[in-house]
């Protein structure tokens, strides 16, 4: 696929500084985003979004929420929710299993995570429980 030509940097600067700025009403917004986000999935295939107000999340157990971002039969990402004073029991693993702290802080096989930090669990490794104090937001990734 050829890539296609770029402006020179000035006669975009230019045209950028010409343009007027147009906030178009709430639904137009919308049905421009629902449109080029189609194209972006009909025109790469491997590449789409799941904005924060797309989804559902579902209650799995007292305290505990699940959003499904992507699932295959090679692979599942989803945001875990847990509340405040929650615990998942020890549990084993199928799959590798990747987390990522979005908010909040959890208690990791034994370890206290924070915003930001990363554990990663092997195929046939287990968790000791999975507790928060505070309540979290788990970015969790399997493969």
């Amino acid at each position: 696929m050829n890539k296609p030509e770029s402006l020179e940097f000035d006669l975009f600067l230019e045209l950028f500084e010409a343009t007027p700025v147009v906030t178009p009403a709430a639904s137009v917004k919308e049905r421009i985003k629902t449109k080029l986000m189609q194209r972006v999935a009909q025109s790469r295939g491997a590449q789409f979004f799941v904005f924060e107000e797309q989804g559902n999340w579902k209650s799995f157990k007292q305290g505990i929420h699940i959003k499904i971002l992507k699932s295959d039969a090679k692979s599942k990402s989803f945001l875990l929710k847990l509340d405040q004073n929650t615990i998942i029991p020890y549990h084993d693993h199928q799959k590798n299993e990747e987390t990522f702290v979005v908010d909040g802080e959890a208690w990791l096989d034994g370890v206290h995570c924070k915003n930001g930090d990363f554990h990663f669990a092997g195929a046939g490794t287990f968790h000791k429980e999975i507790r928060t104090e505070q309540g979290c937001t788990l970015l969790i990734k399997t493969y």
